[in-house]
């Protein structure tokens, strides 16, 4: 999957769907469209920036749902449930309030937890999702390899190389009886006849 096509497909198709599975090149192709997006949106909010923040909240709320609706689905990919992304969110805001609260180490210690989560979840985003089907849907690599091969899903259908249907077994299975009225068998061999000839013949 290409640029436009993973952004036109977060953006538009799966806007807001959480399920099925998303490979990682439709994954990191609109991480790369978010960063360049709030790249322009950090420059625009310099140059003014009372609309600039105005704008730039607007996009990123607008952003922000088929980000977690692509992570879900990547997520999926490994076989993995699409909350799992929550954790890394749900201990830096944990650790948040235990500083707040002043409890000291335990604060820090769930902060130190959400940044190792948060670095395992990269590492899993970057990896090669399982392979076939998995209770979430399809693999979404199989899909797009059948896709882009039709001349071997024509082949798989019965057809030939050329697109042609390969009706060898029709005409064979259509007249059974020819044969039979020539004396002979759907082999093609005559009675009396060796199937493979030696010198006698």
């Amino acid at each position: 999957m290409d640029f436009k096509t993973a952004v036109r497909t977060c953006l538009f198709r799966e806007y807001s769907d959480f399920r099925g599975r998303a490979s990682r090149s439709e994954f990191w192709w609109f991480v790369l469209f978010g960063a360049i997006v709030n790249s322009f949106l950090g420059i625009f909010s310099n140059a003014s920036p009372q609309t600039g923040m105005l704008t730039s909240g607007l996009v990123s709320l607008i952003l922000l749902l088929p980000h977690l609706a692509v992570t879900a689905r990547r997520l999926h990919d490994a076989n993995l449930s699409g909350w799992v992304q929550a954790a890394p969110i749900g201990l830096a805001a944990l650790g948040g309030l235990a500083l707040y609260l002043d409890f000291g180490t335990s604060a820090y210690m769930c902060i130190m937890l959400a940044g190792l989560s948060g670095l395992g979840l990269l590492i899993l985003y970057a990896r090669r999702g399982t392979v076939g089907p998995n209770r979430f849907g399809p693999d979404p690599l199989e899909d797009g390899a059948a896709a882009s091969t039709p001349a071997a899903s024509a082949a798989a259908a019965g057809a030939n190389a050329d697109g042609g249907a390969d009706n060898g077994w029709a005409r064979l299975a259509s007249k059974p009886g020819d044969t039979q009225a020539r004396g002979g068998d759907a082999s093609g061999v005559e009675p009396g006849q060796r199937a493979v000839p030696d010198k006698r013949d």
